[in-house]
């Protein structure tokens, strides 16, 4: 690709009050690549011949809102001249293993050596470490609570990892030799930066935050990081272990977890409600050490969102 043209990484969390930012970011890019998997009626929808909302009951949106408006911006895009495609080769491979299990396979039966053997078995493994996360929380003792969730951290590294390399060999090989790409690229999923200069070369690749400008003015920051995201980054960055901060960003994690907010939208006077309401947990729980955590979590562990969030204020002041 020519330097004058590069492509841009737009790192985005799926939130509608993303979406905006990410529209005006595509525009100018004669490619853009999303970070989803192939889905039925997606063509379809693009051109106009499929209605939106029956585009998105075709398909389990994590994020339906978020991804309504986009639908709109892509439809737009498409008829503006734009190339439109879906790019997530590791979870178009976890979909397969799905329907290969459906028609009544089993595990013994996925090949050896190949790429469906690697998805199965990375996915496995992150999927035990997930349920054992999930059960040390059900139990009161915070040592192993903690020690969860850095092991799970540990495999999400490691399966971001794997999807990231993998994604960025597809991008190479669909990468136009003029004009300019966008790509879609979810938070935690940084690696692509490194991947995508090491097969592009200098000067080629594009870094946007989509909403750093917001942040910067609101925070003093290109964006929020959770506590759990920078445990996450450790591992995958290979930065040299740590017992007592892993240890801490573990506390802080399971502490802000039950105080962030879950649901995609909510009643907020704020034009960007889940941004204001991350500054705010990270505000509390960047203040704790790992026995404030252990008092607090036991507090609230039990208790809805706004709950927590009410007495962990009360605590702060």
């Amino acid at each position: 690709m020519n330097a004058s043209h590069p492509i841009t990484l737009g790192f985005t969390v799926f939130r509608a009050e993303t979406a905006p930012f990410a529209a005006r970011c595509m525009v100018g890019h004669s490619l853009i690549v999303l970070e989803e998997p192939r889905t039925p009626g997606f063509e379809e929808m693009l051109a106009g011949e499929l209605a939106v909302d029956e585009y998105l009951m075709l398909t389990d949106f994590e994020f339906p809102e978020y991804a309504r408006t986009q639908c709109q911006t892509l439809q737009a895009l498409h008829t503006a001249g734009a190339c439109i495609l879906q790019l997530h080769p590791w979870m178009d491979e976890l979909v397969g293993i799905h329907e290969f299990f459906a028609a009544g396979n089993g595990p013994a039966d996925i090949p050896r050596g190949g790429q469906p053997r690697l998805v199965y078995e990375r996915e496995k493994e992150w999927s035990a470490k997930l349920l054992a996360f999930y059960t040390a929380a059900g139990k009161k003792d915070f040592e192993s609570i903690l020690i969860a969730v850095n092991d799970f951290a540990m495999a999400d590294a490691a399966k971001i990892g794997d999807m990231d390399r993998h994604r960025a060999a597809a991008l190479k090989n669909i990468l136009p030799s003029h004009g300019r790409a966008y790509v879609e690229c979810g938070a935690i999923h940084h690696d692509m930066v490194g991947l995508m200069m090491k097969a592009l070369g200098p000067g080629q690749v594009r870094v946007v935050h989509l909403m750093e400008e917001v942040c910067l003015a609101r925070y003093g920051r290109r964006r929020l990081i959770p506590p759990g995201d920078l445990l996450t980054f450790r591992h995958l960055l290979g930065t040299q272990r740590d017992h007592d901060r892993e240890a801490l960003l573990a506390a802080r994690a399971v502490v802000y977890n039950r105080l962030m907010e879950k649901e995609e939208t909510f009643d907020s006077a704020s034009p960007y409600p889940h941004m204001d309401a991350e500054a705010l947990v990270l505000q509390i729980v960047g203040s704790l050490d790992i026995e404030q955590c252990r008092s607090l979590f036991g507090r609230i562990r039990h208790m809805g969102v706004h709950e927590s969030l009410a007495l962990a204020l009360q605590n702060s002041h």
